[in-house]
């Protein structure tokens, strides 16, 4: 099915990835990496990539004969209509980055602005999160569903577990207190996702150990050698619930930016940050301001930490960061020494909080495990791949697992002052990332990220302006009239013009949509099926029967 598709997808992606470079290269998007003005390099793209698109379909439309697809859709409930749909959010994403990438640079050149749109985190946010969302729940409903077609019987049977776990920790997340509503609804989905898995693995382990007479350890590893890429996506389905964990977190994220004295403190979530001393030293390379931070968590030690700025020799004008970071499976603890003073000691640290990231690499890992387990030969598995004689010693897999964890030394500041943060408004929070530095050294960051002087200040007029009770629309307004137009924004103003970038992706996502549906719908309409068919078809609902059918057929995923 959908040779010409796969096909044409697969010179589409090759095409776009010499088109990036050469947005990249050329200055068309703003990027570091241009080389500048280069009419001739220009040129060589444009006419490469005339030629990859040419010759490409040219060969696509001289072999139609042998790519035009030899099976049609049987119905919408079946796992090729789910691989279709997945297929169109993944271009339809695809697509949307592109145009959202590409916006500034149309809109400069249709509308002869010299100042150019920032479409920045806000814009990709508001989009990527149902899109993310809808592909997690693909992940889970793809294997739970049959080829072909699936009965009622088959999808009470398959979604039964998974649905209950996945309401069953929605339930305990809102009864937990958790009201994060697209975070609540990820966490909800992965346990959706991990049962599923559990659910294909444990059924086959059990066919297949009524077959071979071995032990279920033993039958499901057998199991994921017969069938090694079956089983290897799935172990790379874990993975990708295993990084949605990680984007989840996002949910809870906490920042904090506080001015500190020595011996002072302030709490951010569940850590308390004591600041400690500032030092300059130099080295001959470089010249080094750090902070001396200790970090303490339900009244014990836990780290130390030192946040710098480093000062090259011959760049003291371009100073870096060096994050003190904190890892841990739960949330990682970040820290960055902003402004100072070593004459008084003070130092103004900017906190973060940023739970389950680290789930996302880990996730990563998994991905390549699965990857890797499809591609391992099947002599691998040959000592479970058997039939096992009765009274033969089976497989037996223990963990053991000692956890000691090293006594950690409290220490209290009673003579310290501790500083609590005041919270910020939502709105300055809000506007602190969408926003962007104008100072021209950043790379256009957000002034709630930049630490350069211009953002500092552009910090204070937010401020300013929101006790002020400015509301979002005016401080937008004052932006626009101090810089002459949207370029300090990090999105575009949702009116006139700028409202394609919000309009356009929906007109195509659902004209694609439409399209998919017209063409699912008229693949599914069939004629009754002969009754030699309905026969065998009644035949194999005997559950014996479809235990060995199916077997057999995971030979063929």
């Amino acid at each position: 099915m959908l040779r010409v598709w796969n096909v044409t997808l697969v010179i589409v992606t090759f095409f776009l990835t010499i088109f990036g470079t050469f947005m990249t290269r050329s200055g068309i998007v703003q990027s570091v990496h241009a080389f500048g003005e280069d009419r001739e390099l220009a040129w060589m793209f444009t006419v490469f990539m005339i030629a990859i698109l040419t010759f490409s379909f040219g060969f696509v439309i001289y072999r139609l004969p042998l790519l035009r697809s030899r099976h049609e859709l049987d119905s919408w409930v079946s796992r090729e209509a789910a691989f279709l749909a997945n297929n169109w959010i993944l271009l339809f994403s695809a697509f949307f980055v592109l145009f959202a990438t590409m916006f500034p640079t149309l809109s400069e050149a249709l509308r002869g602005e010299n100042h150019r749109l920032t479409v920045g985190p806000t814009f990709f946010n508001k989009w990527m999160l149902p899109i993310g969302l809808t592909l997690l729940l693909l992940t889970g409903i793809g294997p739970l569903l049959a080829w072909r077609k699936s009965t009622v019987r088959n999808l009470v049977e398959q979604f039964l577990w998974p649905s209950l776990a996945g309401v069953v920790t929605a339930i305990a997340l809102y009864a937990f207190g958790v009201r994060v509503w697209t975070s609540g609804i990820c966490f909800a989905l992965c346990a959706f996702v991990t049962t599923t898995v559990l659910q294909e693995l444990i059924r086959g382990a059990e066919v297949r150990k009524g077959a071979t007479g071995s032990d279920i350890m033993t039958a499901m590893i057998g199991l994921v050698g017969r069938s090694r890429r079956r089983y290897g996506g799935y172990v790379v389905h874990i993975g990708i619930m295993l990084m949605f964990l990680g984007f989840a977190g996002q949910g809870f994220y906490r920042e904090e930016q506080v001015l500190l004295k020595v011996g002072q403190q302030t709490v951010v979530g569940p850590f308390t940050v004591r600041h400690d001393a500032l030092r300059v030293t130099s080295d001959a390379q470089k010249q080094m301001v750090t902070g001396h931070v200790t970090v303490f968590e339900d009244g014990r030690e836990i780290d130390q930490m030192r946040p710098a700025r480093w000062f090259f020799a011959k760049h003291e004008e371009e100073p870096t960061t060096e994050v003190a970071i904190r890892r841990a499976v739960s949330e990682d603890l970040y820290l960055v020494l902003g402004s100072y003073d070593p004459a008084t000691q003070q130092a103004t640290y900017k906190i973060v909080i940023n739970p389950l990231v680290n789930w996302i690499w880990f996730g990563f890992a998994v991905m390549a495990l699965g990857t890797g387990l499809a591609l391992l030969p099947e002599s691998a598995f040959a000592f479970a791949a058997a039939r096992i004689p009765a009274g033969a010693a089976t497989t037996t897999l223990l963990l053991l697992v000692a956890l000691s964890p090293a006594p950690v030394r409290a220490q209290h500041a009673e003579s310290s002052q501790t500083v609590i943060v005041v919270p910020r408004s939502q709105l300055e929070k809000d506007l602190q990332t969408e926003i962007i530095c104008m100072c021209g050294d950043c790379g256009r960051k957000r002034i709630g990220e930049c630490l350069c002087p211009l953002a500092a200040e552009m910090r204070g007029e937010v401020a300013t302006l929101v006790a002020q009770g400015k509301t979002r629309e005016q401080i937008y307004a004052y932006y626009i009239a101090k810089y002459g137009s949207q370029e300090p924004l990090s999105s575009p103003i949702d009116e006139g013009f700028n409202r394609l970038a919000w309009f356009f992706p929906y007109l195509i996502g659902a004209t694609g949509a439409a399209s998919i549906a017209i063409v699912a719908f008229r693949w599914s309409r069939r004629e009754a099926a002969p009754a030699p068919q309905q026969a065998q078809a009644d035949a194999a609902e005997d559950p014996t029967l479809r235990e060995r059918l199916d077997d057999e057929l995971r030979d063929l995923d």
